[in-house]
């Protein structure tokens, strides 16, 4: 009786992380490691400094058949972005210092203006995370 009363309270808790739009897809060791859907694509926090964790995304967009097309750096380098285009599609990867040797990476991979592919964001930054 209290296992159930206990699964019930869990299910409960866990519904608005479930209609946040963020589940997770898969745990790492630690926080860094774990990779989430969102509403554009995919996300993690990722060990490593910002060149290091941008570099990782140059070679994943190598991988991947991504042709890139632009890249950008803000805030004394604290944060990147790399773009580029596979097909008709456009893959932004999107970094940003969040601790240190911590940097939290977005993946957003586009269709067009409004559909987004989650599983392409997500295998690029599967190729991040890896590296």
């Amino acid at each position: 009786m209290h296992l159930r009363v206990l699964a019930w309270r869990l299910a409960l808790a866990a519904t608005p992380l479930a209609l946040s739009g963020c589940f997770l897809v898969a745990a790492g060791a630690g926080a860094a490691g774990a990779i989430a859907y969102t509403n554009r694509g995919a996300e993690s926090d990722v060990a490593g400094t910002v060149d290091q964790v941008f570099d990782r995304a140059v070679a994943a967009f190598q991988q991947s058949g991504i042709s890139e097309t632009g890249r950008a750096t803000e805030d004394n380098g604290n944060q990147r972005r790399l773009v580029g285009t596979k097909g008709e599609q456009e893959v932004t990867v999107e970094l940003e210092r969040s601790g240190d040797n911590v940097v939290k990476v977005e993946v957003i991979a586009k269709k067009n203006a409004v559909d987004y592919d989650k599983e392409l964001a997500k295998q690029v930054l599967d190729r991040i995370v890896a590296r």
